[in-house]
């Protein structure tokens, strides 16, 4: 460990504020439709096209204009002579006045034609369409540009591409993004124990877990990190593997952040020359976190090694900073009014699950090692207290 003095323990709220503003955006690039999924927009998304790109039938039936059933009755109807067929994708000839005509569901209806009636609702009496009242027009008629006229802002800055969203740009031709930069992520799993690859032959080992998961929540937000070999507690081990890996935006080690024997992290940044904004937060768990920026500008976490703090570690705090580097607001938890354990000048981070109905129960077990109650979570509450008392808030966990 390192005998150089810590700064002091901010605050989670606090430390947070260090990490944005110690973050900044990477710019912008322009992707392919596909390529943007996950991604952050960082323009407006403009239509390209109308949608529909024309009139289109909404039913499989029969089109016509509804002015050729003024004062039909049952009595006197309308009868109006099938002449032709439209299919969808195929661009319909002209439309003969007091006709109708068959036509498909996505089909274009034909100019003079307002109405599409729907083929389980017909009655056809020798090859015409007959009708015994009046129709008002636009029945089961798709207007073009209905859902997006070509030219129309469809999608503000700052929104995550989804794969809904990719299907309805790419209905309006919308055929590229531009989105914010991803930032290159390398993470350094560390420490004596990590078993990579299983093996029987070391019984004290555990599984490299935390480079797993941190790389499985990287991928949920599109950024595929660069996943190092495990590094052994050695601190000229440990000063080169960051050195190597500042080539990074970010590097992200897991565990040596605390102050034992063997948790050399504090010194291996001193010997590069980082500069180390906090070690420690005033939360639990995770309270050893450690956040420095590298001499290249690099930014640098280092994440406790018991899997709940390092995944709060990596949700919150490198979050924080993605976000950021995205153009995303800050992120605010939803206060809620729940009755937890508290703990003075301490955020406590508590795995909670939320039903449908908005009620929520805090899981049993919240010790810092096991996860098997994050399978049943689904957001975390985060209690703590401020000048005007105490305060819950609710995130989603991941």
């Amino acid at each position: 460990m390192s005998d150089a003095p810590r700064p002091a323990r901010p605050s989670f709220d606090a430390a947070l504020a260090i990490i944005r503003e110690q973050s900044a955006s990477l710019g912008v690039e322009t992707v392919g439709l596909l390529d943007a999924l996950h991604r952050v927009t960082a323009g407006e998304g403009i239509a390209a096209s109308d949608y529909p790109r024309f009139d289109a039938a909404a039913m499989d039936g029969f089109a016509f204009a509804a002015a050729e059933t003024v004062g039909a009755t049952p009595e006197q109807p309308s009868h109006l002579p099938i002449a032709g067929t439209v299919r969808a994708g195929i661009n319909p000839t002209a439309h003969a006045p007091r006709t109708a005509c068959r036509i498909s569901t996505g089909a274009p209806v034909p100019a003079g034609c307002d109405y599409v009636l729907p083929h389980e609702e017909a009655r056809i009496e020798q090859g015409a369409l007959v009708l015994d009242r009046p129709l008002l027009p636009g029945r089961n008629v798709r207007r073009r540009g209905e859902d997006a006229a070509a030219g129309a802002r469809v999608l503000s800055p700052g929104t995550r591409v989804t794969p809904e969203i990719i299907g309805a740009l790419a209905c309006y031709g919308v055929a590229a993004l531009d989105v914010a930069r991803r930032p290159s992520i390398t993470l350094l799993p560390t420490g004596d124990e990590l078993l990579v690859p299983p093996s029987v032959n070391r019984p004290a080992a555990i599984f490299d877990a935390n480079s797993v998961m941190l790389t499985a929540l990287l991928r949920e937000q599109g950024i595929e990190p660069l996943r190092a070999a495990p590094v052994s507690d050695d601190v000229a081990q440990l000063e080169r593997a960051i050195a190597a890996a500042s080539d990074s935006a970010i590097v992200v080690t897991t565990g040596g952040a605390s102050g034992g024997d063997h948790d050399h992290l504090g010194r291996a940044l001193a010997r590069l020359g980082a500069r180390v904004h906090f070690h420690g937060v005033r939360m639990r768990p995770g309270k050893p976190l450690l956040f420095a920026t590298l001499p290249n500008g690099t930014l640098f976490f280092g994440l406790p090694g018991n899997p709940v703090a390092a995944l709060l570690g990596a949700r919150f705090f490198l979050g924080a900073a993605l976000r950021v580097m995205s153009g995303l607001p800050r992120e605010r938890g939803e206060t809620v009014e729940i009755d937890t354990d508290r703990r003075p000048d301490t955020t406590l981070f508590l795995k909670a699950s939320r039903d449908a109905a908005g009620a929520i129960r805090i899981l049993a077990d919240q010790r810092s090692h096991t996860l098997r109650p994050l399978i049943e979570a689904n957001c975390w509450v985060v209690a703590d207290t401020t000048p005007d008392g105490e305060r819950r808030r609710v995130y989603p966990l991941t």
